[in-house]
């Protein structure tokens, strides 16, 4: 088991929302909550040692729409060249030290705190299988969950890949932690996707 005082997260919110329309989803309010602050209140409920958000486009609305979080906000100065860049932005931004770190879409308003804290108390990364990713109704969801052997290539990413790569290079170390949680399955696209959220 991994203690959440020895973890930390990386909430990714620099992306541009295109296919949302000319509004940023992530300010889209549901319950009068901003998306990109309900899913960094689910992540503050597991009690992490560290939050980064990843801003970027629109950093000056998504960064006053956290106002009050305990979270540390760091911008990526070329959102538009890929996830992979926002995610070593944050990667690089973490304190040392870390047992592990969740890499999160910041367009996530459903997603239980609890699934956070599960996934911790099934994670060792001493066995081998130091990448967790939650499975909900038989499907892989996110947040995904990374052992300090793959921070230096979480560093250094690009373009849009994304930390899928690393998913895919080392299928033999990847731990499904099955949760009853289908906010992991359901991330924000279109207005459509928002106003099943309401």
């Amino acid at each position: 088991m991994t203690a959440p005082s020895d973890t930390a997260a990386i909430v990714l919110g620099a992306g541009r929302s295109e296919r949302f329309g000319t509004r940023n989803k992530l300010l889209h309010e549901i319950d009068g909550v901003p998306i990109i602050r309900h899913t960094v209140e689910a992540v503050l409920g597991a009690h992490l040692a560290e939050v980064i958000v990843v801003t970027g486009h629109d950093a000056d609305h998504v960064e006053p729409a956290l106002a009050g979080l305990a979270v540390k906000c760091v911008r990526n100065a070329t959102p538009w060249a890929g996830m992979g860049t926002s995610l070593a932005v944050g990667a690089n931004a973490l304190k040392p030290g870390y047992s592990g770190v969740f890499v999160m879409l910041g367009d996530m308003p459903k997603l239980q705190s609890s699934t956070l804290t599960k996934m911790l108390k099934n994670f060792d990364p001493t066995t081998g299988r130091d990448i967790a990713v939650p499975i909900s109704n038989g499907r892989r969801g996110h947040p995904v969950l990374f052992g300090p052997r793959h921070f230096p290539q979480l560093c250094a990413l690009s373009g849009d890949g994304g930390a899928r790569q690393i998913l895919k290079d080392h299928p033999e170390r990847v731990q499904a932690v099955n949760v009853d949680d289908p906010g992991t399955l359901f991330d924000i696209d279109t207005p459509e996707d928002a106003a099943g959220a309401d």
